[in-house]
């Protein structure tokens, strides 16, 4: 299988960079073909300055992580929840990333909720794939178990953007949610923290 896991953190010091190099550790690389993306030591623009009108001057590491999004079977993306959303720089990432043409097309013809109805409206480019998140946050744990499905409120937007609109949107499955919650509540002790790398471990070991 071929691997991409996707730092969203932008501070390496993180604890979601300590989740970032135990996956990366623990994955078998003998078994998957396996690159990696840390968000916060890549130099791009992240802001999709124009939409879709017209086209950015070309980037590197954009177009490297174009290549790669289309290249891999499974993709990884680890990152903290800020109010109620991923940080803005894996949102720029996504949104220069994940373009027409590469993760899907749109039909603009004809009306629109006729066309989704009939599975005519959007065609997903990355059909096929499937995703791990794993993410920090303040709110409980229990809270994403509830809200980051088919039902989602906004302090679970965090998740169910990013699963249910963007993956989604472009034919990718969600397999797997890792969630460590109450980040720097008392309850946060090294010993939780421990125990979800535990978890983490296992999942890279079992893909």
């Amino acid at each position: 299988m071929k691997v991409l896991i996707v730092n969203g953190h932008p501070d390496k010091a993180s604890f979601c960079s300590e989740i970032y190099k135990v996956y990366k550790e623990n994955i078998d690389a003998s078994s998957h073909d396996i690159a990696h993306l840390n968000l916060g030591e890549l130099f791009f623009d992240p802001v999709l300055r124009y939409g879709y009108r017209t086209r950015m001057t070309v980037d590197p590491i954009i177009e490297e992580s174009q290549k790669l999004i289309q290249w891999a079977d499974h993709l990884v993306f680890i990152y903290p929840i800020w109010w109620s959303s991923m940080p803005s720089l894996l949102k720029g990432w996504i949104d220069r990333v994940f373009t027409p043409g590469i993760a899907y097309s749109s039909n603009y013809s004809g009306f629109f909720l006729m066309n989704y109805i009939r599975g005519r409206q959007f065609k997903k480019l990355l059909s096929g794939r499937t995703a791990d998140i794993i993410v920090t946050s303040m709110a409980p744990t229990f809270f994403y178990k509830i809200f980051s499905g088919p039902i989602s409120v906004p302090d679970s937007y965090g998740i169910s953007v990013l699963k249910n609109a963007v993956l989604s949107h472009c034919g990718i499955k969600t397999k797997k949610i890792l969630v460590l919650g109450n980040m720097r509540r008392e309850s946060n002790t090294i010993k939780t923290r421990m125990k979800f790398l535990q978890a983490v471990e296992k999942r890279a070991k079992g893909l």
